[in-house]
Parts: structure tokens; C-alpha cells; sequence
């Protein structure tokens, strides 16, 4: 068979809000309005400079079924290029994005091969002549789809089975926590098929699973659009060869990137010392945000003297708005989103564990709970209920033991400064 590539990409989320972001200048504003479209331009221009021979999109084109007209206008003009690069686009849509949604009428050009829902479709592709691969996808006709999809797709052995077989699905292998169970699998269900390949979606973090056959990606989205979706986000670059083995390289497309960074306080005396670790803070995402535009959120964590003055009300807020009037005018900006104030005052804790009141014994209780796999079990158990509703789901960020610790922690601030006043003891 012949070697060919392929970009697979999911998620684009066009013309989607960045999630609280508010108080930004025109220029800025601007950036962000047009960041997934930027970031599509940059997925369409790796398909023509790398001359591959098709893109897969996995869903959620859009960020709703009532997608904006200016969304699909700018997919289409997308799509025409690669139509006029003699590039075809093969689709699923999503819950986001799904077929009984609103669409305008528009033309498509012949290179856009949409599946519907409901019944998997099969689409050979040719090269030069020769059919060098089978594509398999089904889209989301409804957005809440519960079913199990991989059982409606075709064995290989019933179609050609000389041809390197690919499936489309915007599923939720494995209950992937933080995302919507839609479409839910298991990641041998992604096996018995006998493909070569699985291009997934609906996950918005990168994934590669089964690096071998099947070879299994989630690519994530490509633009990060809220806090929880940090650091480097891309498509996969293909690569078949004529034996028909696939090599799958990640691709960096997105043009504005999200940071979260922890300073500690425990060594700082001064705002001044504050200011100085935060700009230090920014500079070092400046460098690593790779020339785009970036957005973070700076965590306080530790005990020190600077915790009474930045407990203050409006000390945080001011020192944010002068950040933020820092970064005006910087193409490459750094714009703080928020701090969180994760920090606390200083604490002798072998007084706090002497202590024979009621502070004290809380104070043993948050200190036997961070050294006791069973009371951490307890207490996953007692709030596991709210993280894992829908809810939670869609809101809260992934229950890990580091997670926990940070909100046992957390807990222990709050309530020793309600108890205490933020006075150390």
C-alpha cells in the first residue's frame, strides 16, 4: 500500500468564550475572541504544509447546537482551503455539536464528508488512484447519547481488510472523569474491532493509548478555553507507512496558552517581595509560552508573614490591576486571571498540637488525617458523592490524592483563621 498522513484533530470549540475572563483591554479582548479561529487556521495550514492526505475532525466543531453563524462561516473558509489543496475533511459532530442542531445553509465543498448519526458510515479514501484507507464514524444525532456506539461498528474483516481502517467516535472511554459519560466505552470495547486506528474526541486532554494496534488518541481541544485546560494543546500529525504502521507526533496549535503557577509565600516579608516573585512569575511563562499570548492564574500556597497583608481586603485585587495594566500593549501578554489565596498565616504546630481546646483537637484531626491512608479514604468517601455528579463533573476538577491534600489543606486555613482571626499561634 501506498504511505500516506493524516491530521487528526477534535474539539475546536469555534467562536467559544474564554471562561471568566472580564475587565480585558480592546486588543486583548480581541486576541481571545479570535482564538479558536486562529488556532483552526493554524491546524488547516499544518494540513497543507505537511501535504497530508486528509483531516479527521472528532466532534464539537462548534460549542453549541445553536452554533453562531460566524463559527461556520469560518469552518467553511477552512475547508475550502483544503479543498483547493486537494485535502478532504472527514467530520463526526459532537454533543456540542450535534446534527439537529441549527445550521445555516451553506455550500460545502465536494472535499467535506459529514457522517450522520444513528448508523455508522464507511467512506474509502483514495491516493493517486488507489484506495489506501476506510474511514468509519458515526455523529452524536442528539446530544445526550448513553449508548454504547462502538457496537455498531463493522469488523474490519467485513470490510476490505487490506486497507488500513480508521474509527471516528466522540465518546467518554473509561468514564473519564470531568467530561459528560456520553457515547460511554471501555478501551478493550476499542479493540475487538480489529482497526488500525482510533481518532476519538470529547476529552479535552491528549491521550494515547494502545500505542501499538489499535493505535488509540484522544488529541484533547486545541485551544485551551478555561483554567483547567493548561500547558500545550495541538492535533496528532499520522504518519502510515506502506506496511501500514502508524507514528502519531503531537502538533502545537494553539495561539493563546493557559498557566496555572503555585508561589509560595513562606520566604516573602514585603509586598514589594510579592510583586518582585510575580513578575519573576510572568517572565518565566513569557519564555515558555513559546512567542503566543498567555493567560494564568497565580496560586498562593504556604505560611509566612505576608499572610495578614494579603489577607486584607482589596490588597490582592490592586496589585492584580496594576499587573494587568503592565501587560497593555504587549503582543506577547501575560494576563493574570485571578490569585488564589491558598496561603496562611504562620503557625507553630507542635503549640497547635498541645493545645487542650477546641482548636487543638481540630488541629489533630486535619494532622492525623494528612498521616492516615484511612481517614484520606474516609473523607474521599464522604465528598465523593459531589464530585461525582453531573455537576461535579462539568465543574470540579478531577478528585486525585494531591487534589484532596490541597483541599484538606484549604480547609485547615479557613478554618483556623475563622477560629483564630489569621492571628498565628
Amino acid at each position: 500500500m501506498k504511505a500516506f498522513s493524516f491530521v487528526h484533530t477534535a474539539d475546536l470549540h469555534l467562536d467559544s468564550p474564554f471562561k471568566g475572563i472580564s475587565e480585558v483591554s480592546e486588543a486583548i479582548g480581541s486576541e481571545l475572541t479570535h482564538a479558536t479561529f486562529k488556532t483552526f487556521d493554524r491546524i488547516i495550514d499544518l494540513c497543507i504544509e505537511r501535504q497530508v492526505s486528509f483531516l479527521l475532525v472528532v466532534g464539537d466543531v462548534y460549542d453549541g447546537a445553536d452554533r453562531s453563524l460566524r463559527a461556520q462561516l469560518r469552518f467553511l473558509d477552512g475547508l475550502k482551503r483544503l479543498s483547493d489543496a486537494g485535502i478532504d475533511a472527514y467530520i463526526v459532530h459532537g454533543n456540542h455539536d450535534p446534527l439537529n442542531g441549527w445550521s445555516a445553509n451553506l455550500n460545502w465543498p465536494k472535499n467535506v464528508h459529514v457522517y450522520q448519526g444513528q448508523v455508522v458510515g464507511e467512506i474509502s479514501v483514495e491516493k493517486d488512484g488507489e484506495e489506501i484507507a476506510q474511514i468509519c464514524g458515526i455523529s452524536f444525532h442528539k446530544k445526550e447519547i448513553t449508548d454504547n456506539l462502538t457496537s455498531k461498528f463493522p469488523q474490519k474483516a467485513d470490510l476490505n481488510k487490506d486497507l488500513f481502517t480508521i474509527g471516528m467516535l466522540h465518546c467518554n472511554v473509561g468514564s473519564n472523569a470531568g467530561h459528560e459519560p456520553y457515547a460511554p466505552c471501555s478501551w478493550k470495547d476499542l479493540t475487538l474491532q480489529n482497526y488500525d486506528y482510533w481518532a476519538l474526541g470529547h476529552v479535552h486532554t491528549k491521550d494515547v493509548r494502545n500505542n501499538g494496534k489499535p493505535l488509540v488518541i484522544y488529541p484533547g481541544n486545541p485551544q485551551g478555553l478555561n483554567p483547567k485546560e493548561v500547558g500545550p494543546r495541538g492535533c496528532y500529525l499520522v504518519d502510515v507507512d506502506s506496511s501500514g504502521n502508524p507514528s502519531a507526533e503531537f502538533i502545537e496549535v494553539d495561539s493563546v496558552r493557559w498557566f496555572i503557577e503555585e508561589l509560595p509565600i513562606g520566604s516573602l516579608q514585603t509586598e514589594h517581595d510579592l510583586i518582585l516573585e510575580v513578575n519573576n512569575c510572568i517572565e518565566k511563562i513569557r519564555e515558555e509560552s513559546d512567542g503566543r499570548p498567555a493567560l494564568c492564574r497565580i496560586i498562593l500556597t504556604g505560611r509566612g508573614p505576608l499572610y495578614s497583608s494579603i489577607a486584607r481586603k482589596g490588597v490582592l485585587n490592586d496589585i492584580l490591576e496594576e499587573l494587568r495594566a503592565s501587560e497593555e500593549g504587549e503582543k506577547q501578554f501575560v494576563w493574570v486571571e485571578s490569585f488564589v489565596n491558598d496561603a496562611g498565616p504562620e503557625i507553630d504546630r507542635e503549640s497547635m498540637l498541645d493545645r487542650e481546646d477546641f482548636i487543638g483537637d481540630l488541629f489533630k484531626l486535619f494532622e492525623e488525617t494528612y498521616q492516615g491512608d484511612d481517614k484520606l479514604a474516609d473523607l474521599r468517601e464522604a465528598i465523593e458523592p459531589l464530585f461525582g455528579s453531573k455537576a461535579g463533573r462539568k465543574l470540579l476538577e478531577p478528585l486525585d490524592d494531591d487534589r484532596l491534600i490541597k483541599l484538606l489543606k484549604r480547609a485547615e486555613t479557613v478554618c483556623l483563621d475563622n477560629l483564630m482571626g489569621g492571628e498565628a499561634s
